[in-house]
């Protein structure tokens, strides 16, 4: 879907006001990531659409919290997908009273306490200001200033396992669908190292730098809204992945994560699968 004329103006206007005179070298390397982009055999630009049934704050909590360290396909897609089955939990305050009120297995699968507190944290941070359904956190986080109001630097919102970042930031943008939404995770930065622009560990360009660069490819170059580009860049990468093996274990020599279930060796102290420590 391309985005409108107005649209493209006023996101040329924040990133002008982020960027300054360095928006032009930003703006080269968007050509040249969307010039890399096309060379990719199999990849195509897709629609980043959700149905009505989607908007539900449930959803967005339990999938922006779980997909720091778990597997999204096998973890975080059958939580998300189980959330959205309790309609109380479309809204913070049912959401919160859901999760008060029942073992956190029973609604998503997962057992972990300190991933409940988690999702209560970040419940009672929208509820504390005055977020209380899906439409009033689009609304929120359409500013620049909100959506850094997220970040655990700034809010001091930080749980057992769970911090927020700038990625996870952004993800939640991603997650309410904003036209211009762009969440840059490994995927990403794999095509940018593909393309030439930064390598694995570069320090070159700051976060929403980066950001800025696949949202620039996006309007100026493919003719495509950032968050198309943003999922179409996942669901390449998703293709891309090679399938891995679980290494098996005798029963008696083996032992299940505490945070994510992952088969281990009863000596391991740090799960392979999310990295956390098992003490």
């Amino acid at each position: 879907m391309q985005p409108s004329s107005d649209q493209v103006n006023s996101l040329n206007l924040l990133l002008q006001s982020l960027h300054g005179p360095k928006l032009t070298v930003l703006a080269r390397e968007a050509q040249k990531f969307s010039a890399y982009i096309n060379t990719l055999a199999g990849f195509r630009i897709t629609n980043a659409g959700f149905s009505s049934d989607q908007k539900h704050l449930g959803r967005v909590i339990v999938d922006a919290v779980l997909q720091v360290g778990h597997d999204y396909e096998k973890q975080v897609r059958p939580a998300v997908q189980r959330i959205l089955g309790f309609s109380q939990a479309v809204t913070v305050s049912g959401f919160i009273e859901l999760l008060q009120g029942q073992p956190l297995k029973n609604l998503i699968n997962f057992s972990s306490e300190g991933i409940k507190e988690d999702l209560l944290s970040v419940a009672q941070f929208f509820a504390n200001g005055k977020v209380e359904t899906y439409d009033d956190l689009y609304t929120w986080l359409q500013l620049e200033q909100n959506r850094d109001a997220l970040l655990t630097a700034n809010s001091g919102l930080q749980g057992k396992v769970f911090t927020i970042g700038e990625k996870t930031a952004d993800y939640f943008r991603v997650l309410v669908r904003h036209w211009d939404a762009v969440a840059v995770d490994r995927g990403i930065r794999g095509l940018l190292d593909g393309a030439g622009i930064i390598s694995k560990y570069s320090k070159k360009y700051a976060y929403k730098e980066l950001r800025s660069i696949v949202q620039l490819a996006a309007t100026q170059h493919l003719g495509c809204r950032p968050v198309d580009l943003d999922a179409s860049i996942y669901d390449y990468y998703v293709s891309q992945k090679p399938a891995t093996k679980r290494r098996k274990y005798k029963s008696s020599n083996s032992k299940f994560c505490i945070y994510c279930g992952q088969q281990l060796p009863r000596v391991a102290k740090y799960c392979s699968q999310c990295g956390r420590s098992q003490s």
